[in-house]
């Protein structure tokens, strides 16, 4: 009506009806109920965006980004491009300009914007507060640059301890939660103060603390990060939790802790004390627990992470077996006979991995919820990282670890395998296609189901059997 002033909302429609429909069963529920939600798998017809306006690819790696719309029609000018709703054309047009890109920093390190990061502009004094790793991959830091006249990136958060940050409204004040492997978490208020015609070199003065660091848990040690060169010079780091009762001379049965893919970073500096409290457990009965982050872990640029392109299976398991020659020759009680990998997730497919190409190595592997052939794994991941199988066919095969298992050993109790039934990510499919090859191969396994599980473990009955299996089959097997 007149005087009132109309919308209209730029949204994004997405049609998933080619999308397939996948049904996964409770064997507990008396009535037999289902779960029921579209899996795109890769290779298939995936749900689609009527129109994509910008679209970027670097050649690293599958990393695309787009500005979703609904159906418009657009003419490029030499500015920018005008575009109106087909609804009714010339009337409601906007501009979206491009303007100049300038990068405002540089470097083999990472402007984190991911997992939850922010980067926050103030337009008032033309500068950008963002967190990345430039003083070190292994934490993660504030940093302040101007992007009138970028080149200087200044840090605003103390060395030696990990962060993550929020700046406030105002870019007055920041709240930072920080951590180191051996300082519990705490949560500190910073206000920045200085000159205001020299905003991009005010200094943080701490101004209130909203938590303070508790005290570690009991027969707490924490791991030692160190690093180390591979053959092909790449400098890659890991960390150690060191047997509680090491004695001169005396060799300890190792586990080799793994994750291994993309987006994710074990080795850092910041408190493992409660998320990795298993692994502090195994080193208090003796053991080594050794973690090495790879070619292709997060934190260290796109080019390094980048290395697994195509080739997932394919190169992340020499790293491992370098780290672990490293580590024995720096600390001398590592029982290179008598080595255990271990993961979840892309974890568990790297122990499978392992077992299958270095069983000279790995004494026993235990796969947690593992992808075992890449065809069956969702689209949105496998094809950024794999590209289409029609293009990578090889690189499907060579990396799909259930058809390889002719080359796992035959003797018995040297692969556990460990899977929630109810496994909404990487579905319990791949634990039984891997099985029935195994069963078909004459190759012996042990396999434990949590029937009530999903891709992690929730219910504190099953976690506490998880624990009591995987400590049992190492006292037993390693």
């Amino acid at each position: 009506s007149e005087g009132r002033k109309t919308l209209r909302i730029l949204y994004e429609e997405v049609d998933e009806s080619e999308v397939e429909v996948i049904h996964v069963p409770s064997p507990a529920l008396e009535e037999r109920k289902t779960d029921s939600y579209r899996y795109p798998r890769t290779g298939s017809e995936g749900r689609k965006t009527l129109r994509i306006l910008y679209e970027e690819v670097d050649e690293s790696e599958v990393e695309v980004i787009h500005v979703p719309s609904p159906a418009l029609e657009e003419r490029k000018t030499d500015s920018g491009y005008d575009w109106g709703e087909p609804f009714s054309p010339g009337e409601d047009e906007f501009k979206c300009a491009i303007k100049e890109e300038i990068a405002l920093t540089s470097g083999e390190w990472e402007v984190l914007a991911r997992h939850g990061s922010k980067i926050w502009v103030n337009e008032e004094t033309k500068l950008v507060y963002f967190q990345g790793t430039k003083d070190t991959p292994l934490e993660h830091h504030l940093y302040v640059v101007s992007y009138e006249s970028a080149g200087e990136v200044v840090r605003l958060t103390t060395p030696g301890f990990s962060h993550s940050c929020s700046m406030s409204q105002n870019f007055d004040m920041f709240i930072s939660h920080y951590s180191s492997v051996g300082t519990p978490p705490c949560v500190h208020v910073y206000k920045l103060s200085g000159p205001d015609d020299d905003p991009l070199h005010k200094q943080p003065r701490f101004w209130a603390s909203m938590m303070e660091a508790a005290s570690c848990p009991p027969d707490y040690v924490p791991p030692e990060i160190f690093h180390f060169h591979t053959r092909s010079d790449v400098r890659l780091y890991g960390m150690i939790y060191k047997p509680h009762a090491v004695q001169p001379g005396k060799k300890h049965p190792t586990v080799l802790f793994v994750y291994g893919g993309p987006q994710v970073q074990l080795v850092n500096n910041s408190f493992k004390g409660i998320k990795y409290l298993r692994l502090n457990t195994l080193a208090s009965l003796g053991y080594a627990v050794v973690v090495i982050d790879g070619r292709g872990s997060c934190q260290r640029g796109l080019r390094f992470e980048g290395a697994l392109k195509n080739q997932m299976g394919q190169v992340e398991i020499e790293d491992q077996v370098e780290g672990l020659q490293f580590v024995a020759e720096k600390y001398g009680f590592i029982d290179l006979s008598r080595v255990a990998i271990h993961g979840w997730s892309y974890g568990g497919f790297l122990s499978l991995m392992g077992l299958i190409h270095k069983p000279q190595v790995f004494k026993v592997a235990i796969a947690g919820a593992p992808v075992t052939v890449w065809m069956a794994y969702d689209t949105g991941y496998t094809e950024r990282y794999m590209d289409v199988p029609e293009n990578n066919q090889l690189g499907y095969e060579a990396g799909s670890v259930a058809l390889h298992v002719e080359k796992l050993p035959n003797e018995p109790n040297r692969l556990l395998i460990l899977h929630g039934f109810l496994d909404e990510n990487v579905h319990f499919f791949h634990t039984n296609f891997l099985v029935s090859q195994l069963i078909r191969a004459g190759k012996p396994y042990q396999l434990q189901i949590y029937p009530n599980e999903r891709h992690s473990i929730r219910c504190p009955e099953s976690g506490e059997h998880y624990e009591v299996t995987l400590l049992h089959f190492l006292q037993e097997h390693l």
